[in-house]
Order: structure tokens, then C-alpha cells, then sequence
């Protein structure tokens, strides 16, 4: 069986956009970042993040605080402190970003709450939660930091909307409370899972109740928690979250017995399998079980190159917990028509009448999420900072998630006249009213004068660290 659920073809678009437009950029981005003024305690921390946001959303080679102020001819000790230093609370600007990305993207029937986490190469051991651990961005195992975040998505458009640094285990011990202090983590911080950590984001974001949707959306690392799916599950949302091949199902609910009480010891009370014999099963070995009339070919979502096309079966089994059924939920798999040996299972708890083509569709919301990393690293300096502490790392994600959706925003206002806009081509438009310091004579002496005192006074701190270990060696002789 064939079934579509996206356009089978796509028009040439146009782009009617005119310099007008454009040069209203600047005026709105003052309007919205004018959304936040009272978020702040003070107007110079509302004022020196307006100016972040302009670096972030600017052309630089680098988007961290120093040349983010000195392509913007402000002082970079003042933008550090703002970012790595100054107390302002993230809650409340998270709060009214919610509001916002509510008012553009919320929809109460498409929309969806996206978990995945984000790993930053990061070298030396003197920044918060640092660690030799998986780094997305490399494939591999490096000395790296990982944010967990939470997206949400619609039909009509995705951004980040919260996150939070993880700090592996071994930050905990006696022997790293000095650095937990150097790099200010909270006193009262304990180690989180990273299924823990988004399990509290997506708590605190429906206490909130601000974005609409009933699905939350990720991929295995969270669905083989099945605390983590409990915990969707109490709050009333459908989870669509990839698992294992390894992850054992019935696909019939099997009978339960309490064992009959042999007149010694405390009466049986615990149910078992009526039938030993009939074990779990891993998901995978579903694949052979099922006849051809299971599989549905269906095209998920239209990608940059056209239809994504795949084959799904959708079953309704009991996971195994325990070694016994849970509740009856849905198995959805996905076979790449490219390759069939590349399979791929999901784990739903929507309800048993739902329409199987939104679960077809929820295969391909995992994108939105990478897509906004792609765009947070590439164009918004996502991984580009160069702060050490717990606050830092916090506020410069928070000010990256304004700016990207601001990039949604405006993309959103543009539908109209230009409809294949991307958010990268949104950003270069921005970028082009952004005003910028003339670099003159005067100007470029600045510069220098600037950039000698700052390899000066590294040169002092690397030359007074290379005498203490020379004096060290001479005293061991």
C-alpha cells in the first residue's frame, strides 16, 4: 500500500522581498528584543544583550564575546562580565520566549516537544561539566561539554525553547569541589541523567503551559528509559521515542498467573507468566515475523532533495519490563528503502484509534531539532563561546535560542513573498542592516593597541606558570 502525506511536487517559488523590507530588519529586531526589557533586572543587562543578539546574528569569523565587542566597538571586559559574570536570571527571559514562540509556532494539534542533546568540543579541564565524553558534532569521544535542550516544532516552523548543561558523575566527587566552585556550579546541583534533566525541562515547560501539542519526541538514548516515557506519559503527552533493536516486546499480551500457595511462607502475591515459555522477544526479530501486507510505503516528510520515502509497519505490542507485559502501546518501524538493513524502531503510547498517518509524520519530526543545531552552530555561533562557568554557558544559550527565533520570526513575516526562505539566508539579510564601526586609521590603532595588551598579559600569566614549574624542578634536584 502507498501512501503520501506530503505535496507530490513542489512549485518554483517566488522571492518578492524589497529593499523596504529589508531595511525595517533593524527597527524589528529592536522591537523584539524590547519583549525582554523587563526580564532583566537592570537596563544595562537588557541594553548589552540586545548588542550579543546583533553579534550573533552578524557575519563573524567567530562569535564569542571578544569579537563579538570589538566588531561592535564596545568594551569586551563589559560584554564578559555580562555573559560570564553578571547575575541575571535565565527563567524569566526563558519564560517570555516561550510566550513568543508560542504566539508563532504553537499549534495544539501539530505540535511537538524534540529532546536531544548537543556536545561542544571543549579543551583543558577548567570549564563546567567539561569531560572525555561522546561529542555529537565529532563522532567520537573527546574532552568536550553537552547540553541537553528541548525544541519544539510545528507545521510552521521549530526552534530551542530550553536547556541545561549536563555535568557527568565524576564533577560530584570530593576531589572536584574546588573546581565546582571555580566554575560555579550551583551548591545545590546533583548529578542528573541526561533523561533526568530533560525529564525536568519538559516538566517546568507544561507547568508553564505556554506551548500547545500532545507529542514529545526523541531518540534512544531517552525512549530506553522507561522512567523517561513514564514520566511523558504523567504529564499527559504521547512520547514518539526511538529504542534499541535489543528493546523486547509481546506482540500478544501474555497470560499472568499468581502462582498457587504451597501452605508455607507468605501467600504469592507477584503475577508471572502463565506460560514460561512464552518469552519476550526483541523487536528486531518482529521484522521476519511480519507478512508483506504490514509494511506501508509512505513518504515522512519532503526533504532539500524531495520526498522522503521509506516503508512502515505499525504493531501494537506489550513492552517487557521486569519480565512482564506493560501497558499495550505502539511498535512503529522504519525500513530505508535504500538500504532495508537499515531499521530503525519507535515506541508510541498514542492512543489505539489514532491515525496511522500521524504516526508516519512523527517519524520525521527527529530533523527540526538537528536542523536547529545545524543553524545554531553554523550561523548563531552556538559553539563558539568562550566562557568557563555554569552562568555563562547558560546565558549564551539562552540569547542563541532568542536569536534563532527571531531568524524564525522574521522567516514567518516573509511567508508571503518569499516562501523558500531559509533561515540562513534570513540571517545574511539581517546582517546587512546591522550597523557596524567604520575600521579607519584611528580605529585600527585601537585595535592593535587592544590586541598587543591582551597577548602581553597571556604572555606574563604562561611565563609566570612556566618559572613555577622550572623552580619546582630545581627544588626536586
Amino acid at each position: 500500500m502507498h501512501r503520501t502525506i506530503v505535496a507530490p511536487t513542489c512549485p518554483l517559488p517566488a522571492c518578492n522581498l524589497t529593499v523596504t523590507d529589508i531595511q525595517a530588519l533593524l527597527p524589528a529586531l529592536e522591537r523584539y528584543v524590547e519583549h525582554f526589557k523587563r526580564t532583566f533586572a537592570r537596563f544595562d543587562q537588557h541594553a548589552w544583550a540586545y548588542r550579543y543578539l546583533q553579534g550573533l546574528l552578524d557575519t563573524l569569523p567567530r562569535k564569542s564575546c571578544e569579537p563579538i565587542a570589538l566588531a561592535l566597538g564596545v568594551s569586551v571586559r563589559q560584554m564578559q562580565a555580562f555573559i560570564a559574570e553578571s547575575t541575571w536570571s535565565s527563567v524569566p527571559v526563558l519564560a517570555q520566549h516561550e510566550r513568543l514562540v508560542a504566539r508563532s509556532l504553537a499549534d495544539a494539534v501539530d505540535g511537538v516537544l524534540l529532546i536531544d542533546e548537543s556536545g561542544m568540543p571543549k579543551q583543558g579541564h577548567h570549564s563546567a561539566g567539561v569531560a572525555h565524553q561522546y561529542c555529537g558534532a565529532l563522532g567520537k569521544v573527546c574532552s568536550s561539554q553537552v547540553g541537553v535542550f528541548v525544541g519544539y516544532a510545528s507545521l510552521k516552523g521549530y526552534t530551542l525553547v530550553a536547556g541545561q548543561l549536563f555535568v557527568p558523575q565524576d564533577w560530584f566527587g570530593e576531589q572536584m569541589a574546588e573546581m565546582r566552585q571555580e566554575v560555579g556550579l550551583p551548591t545545590d546541583l546533583t548529578f542528573l541523567t541526561k533523561p533526568q534533566i530533560a525529564v525536568n525541562l519538559l516538566q517546568a515547560i507544561a507547568a508553564r503551559g505556554l506551548l500547545l501539542g500532545r507529542w514529545v519526541a526523541a531518540d534512544a538514548l531517552y525512549g530506553n528509559s522507561p522512567p523517561f516515557r513514564d514520566a511523558i506519559a504523567a504529564l499527559d503527552k504521547w512520547y514518539f521515542t526511538a529504542v534499541s533493536s535489543d528493546q523486547l516486546i509481546w506482540r500478544r499480551t501474555p497470560a499472568l498467573v499468581v502462582p498457587a500457595w504451597s501452605g508455607r511462607g507468605r501467600k504469592p502475591t507477584r503475577q508471572r507468566l502463565k506460560t514460561p515459555a512464552n518469552a519476550a522477544y526483541r523487536v528486531d526479530e518482529l521484522l521476519w515475523r511480519l507478512p508483506k501486507t504490514a509494511w506501508t510505503r509512505t513518504s515522512i516528510k519532503e526533504g532539500s532533495k524531495g520526498p522522503i520515502v521509506c516503508d512502515l509497519a505499525f504493531v501494537r505490542v506489550n513492552e517487557a519490563r521486569d519480565g512482564l507485559p506493560g501497558a499495550r502501546q505502539w511498535l512503529i518501524i522504519r525500513r530505508n528503502l535504500d538500504d532495508p538493513t537499515v531499521v530503525k524502531f519507535y515506541l508510541s503510547n498514542a492512543p489505539e484509534a489514532i491515525e496511522t498517518t500521524h504516526l508516519a509524520r512523527m517519524c520525521g519530526m527527529r530533523w527540526p531539532i538537528e536542523l536547529t543545531f545545524e543553524v545554531g552552530k553554523d550561523e548563531l555561533g552556538m559553539d563558539q563561546y568562550e566562557t568557563r562557568s555554569w552562568l555563562g554557558w547558560h546565558h549564551h544559550m539562552v540569547l542563541v535560542m532568542l536569536a534563532h527565533h527571531f531568524l524564525v520570526w522574521v522567516r514567518q513575516q516573509f511567508q508571503e513573498k518569499a516562501p523558500a526562505l531559509t533561515l540562513c539566508q534570513v540571517r545574511l539579510l539581517i546582517t546587512s542592516v546591522i550597523p557596524k564601526p567604520i575600521v579607519d586609521a584611528a580605529r585600527a590603532l585601537v585595535l592593535i593597541v587592544y590586541y598587543q595588551r591582551r597577548n602581553h598579559a597571556a604572555y606574563l600569566s604562561h611565563r609566570k606558570r612556566k618559572l613555577a614549574q622550572l623552580a619546582a624542578f630545581d627544588s626536586a634536584l
